[in-house]
């Protein structure tokens, strides 16, 4: 099956691609590098799969490109790439989040709607669903896709708004859409403004950890390789087709149980500096996996520990690498200042050594012409 990936570069996007490549699938990539964290760590993400015979990788920014070159001839798409992060979506920042959320996904539909898609993979988020306060008698609400919506940030509303997009076009056009709303995503790889990845970087450098709030919240922490499993499988899956369904990890817990968790696994315990919770954040989510395991016949398999555990030995290496990266840049000193008459007088000295070599040759070659006659 030929596969568009938007967001090829991304966190998940780029082990979707190679999931995808490893069940003999032909993929096209399309990223625009956004600034939003490293280039450098992104094209680390793709470095497996670059020279795959059968990936193709687009550099180009889908609001702005002519989509018919990437979704022409295409079986499935898995849309993956967004403007994402929930504290940064509020104020001037907004119009990236409708354009890159909102109108990229209209876009793509509207480009799509009569290709004959066998599968439009919608990657949307827990944000979705807002702070749902827990039934009588419970400590937390536990989220199922019937489960009304109403986010508490800019971002959970333009991800509610693209879904609500996807499910128009499967209901108009028939077009053979899932929406999977991602729980807390966390992994090797992980962007660097999200939680785990700022605590791993904290603890490596003897920092405090900021943490937002009391850290009493609780999230579905889940594991990226069980992400990735769900929506590879939802490209094949007709029993998917048209459905909402949450992927969560299983693993809810509060943030402070997680980071006693980290240092655990690390051996080191750091100071902490809690800081007001931000406008935006929800004090609770997790997922009823019910629909997730009828649909797929599987449930997410990576505990919270054995996945921090990999993210930290990850984590460990990246970090090492990028703090020898620094140090060596530290001390290469740039050229600055040259001197425009050395320089000239240089290219004059070169100038003239070519040209007594070339006489020299010339004289070698006419006396030996002489001595042969």
């Amino acid at each position: 099956m030929k596969i568009l990936v938007t967001g090829a570069a991304g966190f998940i996007g780029s082990r979707v691609v190679a999931r995808l490549l490893a069940e003999g699938h032909e993929v096209m990539g399309v990223d625009s590098f956004d600034i939003y964290y490293s280039r450098s760590q992104k094209e680390k993400n793709l470095m497996p799969v670059l020279l795959h015979p059968k990936f193709k990788l687009v550099e180009d920014n889908l609001a702005e490109m002519a989509l018919v070159k990437v979704v022409k001839g295409t079986e499935a798409i898995v849309h993956l790439a967004a403007q994402p992060g929930v504290r940064g979506s509020w104020g001037s920042s907004f119009h990236r989040y409708v354009t890159n959320n909102i109108q990229v996904t209209q876009k793509l539909l509207e480009e799509s709607k009569a290709n004959k898609l066998k599968r439009f993979v919608y990657a949307s988020s827990s944000s979705v669903y807002g702070d749902i306060a827990p039934p009588e008698g419970q400590d937390v609400a536990v989220l199922n896709e019937e489960t009304a919506c109403k986010p508490r940030s800019p971002y959970g509303v333009t991800k509610l708004a693209a879904e609500s997009l996807v499910q128009l076009y499967h209901q108009e056009y028939k077009m053979p859409t899932v929406s999977l709303r991602f729980f807390s995503v966390y992994g090797p790889g992980q962007r660097p403004d999200m939680a785990f990845n700022r605590f791993c970087h904290s603890i490596l450098h003897d920092a405090a950890l900021t943490i937002y709030g009391d850290g009493k919240q609780v999230r579905d922490f889940t594991y990226v390789d069980d992400v990735v499993e769900v929506v590879a499988a939802s490209v094949t899956s007709d029993a998917a087709v048209g459905e909402v369904v949450n992927l969560g990890g299983g693993s809810p817990c509060t943030l402070m149980e997680a980071i006693t968790m980290l240092e655990e696994i690390s051996g080191k315990t750091c100071a902490k500096t809690f800081l007001e919770r931000q406008k935006g954040d929800v004090f609770s989510t997790r997922a009823d996996i019910t629909k997730l395991e009828r649909i797929f016949g599987a449930k997410p398999k990576t505990a919270l520990r054995d996945g921090l555990v990999k993210q930290w030995e990850w984590m460990q290496k990246f970090v090492h690498a990028e703090d020898e990266e620094q140090a060596i840049k530290a001390q290469v000193q740039p050229i600055t200042g040259v001197d425009e008459a050395v320089l000239a007088e240089a290219k004059a000295d070169e100038k003239a050594t070519r040209k007594a070599a070339r006489k020299a040759e010339k004289a070698t070659k006419t006396k030996t012409t002489e001595s042969n006659n």
